[in-house]
């Protein structure tokens, strides 16, 4: 920018604050004053306020002043430099001559103006071309996603079909084509030809935080390979610095708000339907960059990957790539769906919604999440629990922000001072020789059983979840126990409801399906267990690689322990005992 000229008084001159604030807000004249509600924070009552004659601003609830540039830098997120640009624009000046030019003429002023204008009307075009094939046609694509008329829309939802009718509307509209070959906009095939690579693909346009279109996302109609493509990257399209739906993250008026990262187009889509705030990186691992962008405006982004195998290593490389930033009002949240499941086939299905709001209550802090990435085996030997202190301290340490790092570490060493205490107390050193389920079932015997009726009942429980061989065998058994802990009770239900009427055939299965019923706390409640799926239990006969005669031997044992209480408490014999 030239340094002769000032630009700012010239666009103040140019530009009223009030004429300019009043495309955004409704105002109310209240005398010499002008209000309005804050567009940066949540109100019923206006609190902003408009100085005409001083060209500034003040909101009396969140505190936020300035000038018009100021207003344009917290609306968009941006510096005073690109402010500058926009308002410039808007006031018809003309400053391009005194930016900095591009180093390749692809990167220049001009072909900046250019690529913008080509990619905002090629997706008027696509999005045109839906809305004319829907008329006769139908995509079963927007049936099996759930994407209504509104979303269409809403996100400019488009379909590429012809590229000759493409390129006959760009040159209609006087823009030249061979350029947009050197952009990626169009590819050259091996006869010479251009070609869409979009072709026969539901269109997704990409744009910043201005609202300009800077690329495309393609889903193939028909679920052929590659399912997913994106544009070429080129000096105005760089994916890790970009996210899908990031041009809505304005609407957001408090950074106490909820955003969720998700990995795909239609994710984000079914969330936004559902009332959720959403974005998602560009079918890339995500970036440094792309988190720094959610925290402009929340200061705690929850990552909502896939719920398989390849979501959960992604959420770690989230954790990775977000954990030296991270700052007391910059950290992440960490949302884990079950297995098989993300967001968008989880919102199509029954209670969908629910079951969400369920895995959201869940979710995890920073802290909980290095834990949870660091456990591979059971932590029930000293030895193994002071290896597991060791990979987490090593983790912690990638932290910058001393404060943060320091107060984790101390949270560690709680961790592991509760976790050595119960490896301690659930091994007998003196007895490492003797059977266990026969020194367990000992204990029950030898003491006071009102004392251990909760213990034994985990115990029996926390068996039939584990051990599937043993629950198929002994379902019945299990339906009639009677359990005074009310949660356990429900918790035994539940299996009950699961094994009847839905296909279980693994014990990972059982457990998939009482946390997706929102049973997780109550498991987290009563057995030792950090996801739900891989229980601490010293007990021989939970583990399925236990001889199922011996195993059922064990657990008849405690049963009848079980009933001998409950015919105490209640003067009767149980109907369960008569089949024992």
């Amino acid at each position: 920018m030239s340094e002769n000229i000032d630009y700012a008084k010239i666009i103040k001159s140019k530009i009223n604050i009030v004429d300019y604030i009043s495309k955004d807000l409704r105002l109310i004249r209240s005398g010499s004053s002008i209000k309005a509600l804050c567009p940066f924070h949540k109100e019923k009552t206006p609190s902003f306020t408009i100085n005409e004659n001083k060209e500034n601003y003040r909101c009396f609830g969140c505190g936020k002043a300035g000038d018009i540039f100021s207003y344009v830098m917290e609306k968009y997120k941006i510096n005073f430099r690109e402010s500058i640009k926009i308002l410039a624009n808007e006031a018809g000046i003309d400053i391009n001559k005194n930016f900095k030019k591009y180093k390749s003429i692809k990167e220049s002023s001009d072909n900046q103006k250019n690529y913008f204008e080509v990619m905002n009307n090629i997706a008027n075009y696509y999005h045109q071309n839906l809305k004319e094939y829907l008329k006769d046609n139908s995509l079963s694509i927007l049936k099996e996603k759930n994407i209504t008329n509104e979303t269409i829309i809403k996100y400019k939802l488009g379909l590429s079909s012809n590229i000759d009718k493409l390129i006959n509307y760009l040159i209609k509209k006087n823009f030249d084509i061979e350029p947009l070959v050197k952009l990626g906009v169009f590819k050259i095939n091996n006869n010479g030809k251009k070609y869409d690579m979009f072709t026969n693909r539901l269109m997704f346009p990409i744009r910043d935080r201005l609202e300009r279109v800077i690329g495309f996302g393609g889903r193939s109609l028909d679920n052929s390979a590659p399912k997913y493509i994106n544009s070429s990257e080129n000096n105005f399209f760089k994916k890790r610095n970009i996210l899908y739906n990031m041009n809505n993250l304005k609407m957001m008026k408090t950074r106490e708000h909820s955003l969720y990262i998700v990995e795909g187009y239609t994710d984000v889509i079914a969330m936004e339907q559902n009332g959720y705030n959403a974005v998602a990186p560009l079918g890339t691992a995500i970036s440094l960059e792309q988190i720094n962008l959610t925290w402009k405006y929340v200061n705690e982004p929850n990552i909502t990957f896939d719920g398989d195998k390849a979501g959960v290593n992604a959420t770690y490389r989230a954790l990775d790539v977000a954990l030296f930033s991270i700052e007391p009002e910059k950290t992440l949240n960490f949302i884990f769906l079950a297995e098989g499941e993300d967001p968008d086939s989880l919102l199509k299905a029954a209670e969908g919604r629910v079951r969400l709001e369920s895995f959201i209550k869940n979710k995890l802090s920073l802290i909980e999440t290095i834990i949870k990435s660091q456990i591979t085996n059971n932590l029930d030997t000293p030895e193994r629990v002071l290896a597991f202190k060791k990979k987490l301290l090593n983790k912690i340490d990638n932290i910058k922000n001393t404060e943060i790092k320091n107060l984790y570490k101390l949270v560690v060493e709680e961790k592991i001072r509760e976790t050595l205490r119960k490896s301690i107390k659930a091994t007998n050193y003196t007895l490492l020789n003797t059977n266990k389920d026969n020194q367990f079932i000992k204990k029950f015997k030898d003491r006071n059983e009102e004392q251990f009726v909760l213990r034994r009942e985990r115990s029996i429980l926390g068996a039939m979840i584990n051990n599937f061989n043993l629950l198929r065998d002994n379902d019945e058994i299990l339906a009639e126990l009677y359990f005074s802990n009310k949660e356990l009770s429900l918790l035994r239900d539940a299996i009950i409801d699961i094994i009847s009427q839905e296909k279980v055939k693994k014990a990972k299965e059982l457990k998939d399906r009482l946390i997706n019923r929102g049973l997780a706390n109550v498991i987290k409640n009563h057995f030792i267990t950090e996801d739900c799926i891989k229980f601490q239990l010293k007990e021989n006969y939970a583990k399925e690689s236990t001889n199922i005669s011996d195993a059922k031997k064990a657990l008849l044992d405690i049963v009848l322990l079980q009933e001998k209480w409950y015919e105490k408490k209640n003067k009767s014999l149980s109907k369960i005992s008569q089949k024992l």
